[in-house]
């Protein structure tokens, strides 16, 4: 992997070499907790401008569906998990995804969100929130670049929108109107915002709104290395 710095990284935290050769490595997960275990409830979700979070339904499948294969490719490098969604995703397919995190946000094992438009007739995008002992972490290799302990991390964010809205620059808007949900709604103070080192769109809106990578994630299934912003 060819790791280059982060914008402010060497005033923060010195050159980017010194904080790679510095950075201490571990296999996850020994003192995580899960949401439940924590106290965090998920939130019923908010009003933005001009659009709504709240909670991804199996009857939003139609509309969701809509907007995964408007932004395939994206959603592709997005998800590594290859080949979904497939060329021929079908809103069945869709349907099966929908149930199985509707199960999960339940359960509170892992929320995920839906981003709708204001008059809630298209799907803009999703979010997903995940404890700290996600199983997506126990078999990764994470990297600290500040000497951060993962297991201080309150909790994960990981969100998608329609390739679409970049230009107008929904995709920052959301992510800063989210910070604050996370803050003000959950009592989330130590929020962690993902993307990978393929998505340079979305690594761009994290920078511009003045976050920095903390933690990189690795592990043997993906295709790209992860990357973790505060």
């Amino acid at each position: 992997m060819d790791l280059k710095p982060e914008n402010g990284s060497t005033q923060l935290f010195g050159s980017f070499e010194q904080i790679v050769s510095a950075a201490p490595i571990w296999r996850a997960m020994i003192r995580a907790m899960s949401f439940r275990e924590q106290g965090i409830e998920p939130s019923d979700g908010f009003a933005g401008d001009g659009f709504i979070v709240r909670p991804l339904l199996p009857s939003d499948n139609l509309l969701d569906h809509a907007a995964v294969m408007s932004s395939r490719e994206f959603i592709y490098h997005w998800e590594q998990d290859p080949p979904y969604p497939t060329e021929d995703f079908s809103a069945e397919d869709n349907l099966d995804d929908l149930e199985k995190m509707d199960g999960e946000h339940r359960n509170g094992t892992r929320y995920t969100y839906t981003v709708m438009n204001a008059t809630e007739t298209e799907a803009l995008g999703c979010l997903n929130s995940l404890p700290n002992d996600d199983r997506m972490y126990r078999t990764a290799e994470v990297t600290s670049y500040d000497g951060t302990d993962f297991a201080t991390v309150d909790c994960t964010l990981s969100f998608w929108v329609r390739e679409s809205t970049w230009k107008a620059g929904f995709e920052g808007g959301l992510l800063e109107a989210v910070l604050a949900w996370l803050r003000d709604d959950w009592s989330v103070e130590r929020p962690l915002v993902l993307t990978n080192e393929k998505l340079e769109h979305q690594i761009a809106t994290f920078e511009s709104v003045g976050l920095t990578r903390r933690f990189d994630y690795d592990r043997d299934k993906d295709m790209y290395t992860t990357y973790a912003y505060a």
